[in-house]
């Protein structure tokens, strides 16, 4: 036989039944009920004013709250969150409050206010496991352009073939600074050095590039080394991989492609490089100019700016001495279409009729000129301002013939070929 359950309301109901009834006391009842006798006293005169329904629980939130958020600033923040949402960017709680404050919010409440908004909004679920940022251990390098970090993800073009091509990403490891964005066919070490080049040219070299372990960026696996390797090694600069199968160590390029992608999907679909390349160039202008979680709520740009290690005054030297400027210079051209010669800082350098008219890349340190088809060594030398044509090299690289299958010059959709020099934002 089943037992018949009674609710709390009927219990107290009986309670109060037997005490009018002379059975009971009024402690005695409140010890059975487990509630005080100011408790008590209060539901019986709400039994007596309103039945049983002046027994049903009741909410015990203030009447009046005057720190409690506006309904105006929970519509900010909800309006906030959809429009990063529709732009593609990050839009947690910090994000949020950075655009609030963006537009002209002059007291935008705290992060934990805006998280606890958009958990009643029903627009985030909490994850109360989720490991604490401030149990990683994080590590960064102390100056700009101390290390750079490259990577590469996949893009699908909107075509019909739904082609997929290889974006790849250099960011400065102190700043979180975009150093270059490049849309190429495909992950190989020409693409890597490629967009190493636009960096460089932008910015000068760094000290040290890291990268993981794809055939793109070296060939210690193999027990080879790639034309990447070799040519961040002639400019002095050290490259280091991460360990196999533990992307945690290039985890800022990790992270950031993560960004770059939900920006993508945001936008409007590219169906060829050259309208890919065009979406990342102004992804990268406004991804530097935002603020960044991991730098403290700064933007790269002001991170780059403020992390540059400082320099020593130059001192003053004869016009000739070149050979004590350690500055390198990238110089992006053609060779002369008739004879395959390239004119730079009124040194003419020749390099063979079989570049004439082909893109070449010389970097310049001092008096020392390393000259570049794509990714191929072509001269290595020291120049003798003193002579309008340099004919003695110190190094002679073997000659890389360039080859009308794998590259055309006159393809506008070739990046080597349209890569456009940008200045320092």
């Amino acid at each position: 036989m089943s037992r018949k359950v009674i609710t709390m309301e009927q219990k107290f109901v009986l309670l109060f039944t037997a005490v009018a009834a002379g059975h009971k006391g009024v402690s005695q009842a409140c010890r059975e009920a487990d509630i005080s006798r100011d408790t008590y006293y209060r539901l019986r005169r709400r039994w007596e004013a309103e039945g049983m329904a002046g027994l049903v629980a009741r909410s015990r939130a203030p009447h009046h709250s005057p720190s409690r958020t506006s309904d105006e600033v929970v519509e900010l923040i909800v309006a906030a969150r959809k429009q990063l949402e529709r732009e593609g960017w990050d839009n947690g709680a910090i994000s949020i409050r950075c655009r609030l404050l963006h537009d002209g919010l002059q007291h935008p409440p705290c992060v934990r206010t805006i998280h606890r908004v958009l958990t009643r909004a029903g627009m985030i679920e909490p994850e109360p496991g989720k490991r604490p940022r401030s149990s990683f251990k994080r590590f960064v390098f102390p100056a700009t352009d101390d290390c750079w970090n490259i990577d590469a993800f996949g893009y699908h073009l909107a075509d019909p073939t739904s082609t997929l091509v290889m974006v790849f990403e250099i960011y400065d490891d102190h700043s979180r600074y975009n150093i270059a964005e490049l849309a190429w066919p495909r992950e190989d070490t020409e693409g890597a050095w490629t967009a190493m080049t636009m960096g460089i040219d932008r910015y000068g070299p760094p000290r040290m590039a890291l990268a993981d372990n794809g055939l793109a960026f070296t060939g210690r696996r193999m027990n080879i080394q790639v034309l990447f390797e070799k040519n961040l090694a002639l400019l002095g600069i050290k490259l280091i991989n991460s360990r196999p199968r533990h992307p945690q160590t290039n985890g800022k390029n990790e992270r950031a492609h993560a960004t770059a992608r939900r920006w993508l999907a945001a936008q409007p679909p590219a169906t060829t490089l050259e309208e890919l390349q065009t979406l990342l160039e102004r992804y990268r202008l406004e991804y530097n100019q935002r603020p960044h979680q991991g730098i403290d709520l700064d933007t790269p740009l002001q991170r780059r700016l403020t992390g540059t290690r400082p320099t020593p005054p130059a001192h003053t030297q004869d016009t000739q001495d070149v050979e004590a400027t350690q500055v390198t210079q990238v110089i992006e051209g053609r060779a002369t279409s008739r004879d395959g010669y390239l004119a730079t800082q009124n040194t003419i350098i020749p390099l063979g009729v079989e570049y004439a008219g082909q893109p070449i890349t010389a970097f310049i340190t001092g008096n020392h000129a390393l000259v570049f088809y794509r990714e191929q060594l072509i001269r290595q030398l020291t120049l003798d301002r003193t002579r309008n044509a340099n004919q003695h090299y110190t190094h002679a690289a073997p000659n890389a013939v360039p080859s009308p299958t794998t590259h055309n010059p006159d393809c506008q959709t070739c990046p080597v070929t349209n890569r456009q020099t940008s200045p320092v934002t």
